[in-house]
Order: structure tokens, then C-alpha cells, then sequence
């Protein structure tokens, strides 16, 4: 049985909940120490987004 596209990703239940709390960031914003990198996004060749973790459990979106 071929599975049915979803066309809203809020519907996607392979995204984490917390996918919606998400920040994005400017390249100005600073990481909190500690924080690692959990998601880096490549476009091309090319590093377009990558999403940090901090120890304090947010998550902050860097887009390039």
C-alpha cells in the first residue's frame, strides 16, 4: 500500500514536537557554550542551515 504524500510537514510524524519551538538565527546571535550541533543541512555542496542543541535543551537554527 503506497503511503499518501503529506503536504502540511506539521503533519509529519517523523518531526520531532519540538520542531515548532525551533528559533531561527541570524549569524549574529551566539551559541551558549556547551551546545553541539545536532542537524547540519547541505544544499548543493553547500552548508545552508545548521541546528544546535544548548545544554539547557533549545534547539537554534543557523541559515546560511
Amino acid at each position: 500500500m503506497p503511503e499518501e504524500p503529506i503536504e502540511n510537514p506539521s503533519d509529519n510524524p517523523a518531526i520531532e514536537p519540538e520542531a515548532d519551538q525551533k528559533v531561527e538565527a541570524e549569524k549574529t546571535i551566539q551559541i551558549p557554550e556547551g551546545s553541539r550541533v545536532v542537524t547540519i543541512i547541505i544544499d548543493k555542496g553547500e552548508v545552508t542551515e545548521k541546528v544546535y542543541q544548548s545544554p539547557d535543551g533549545d534547539r537554534i537554527i543557523v541559515k546560511y
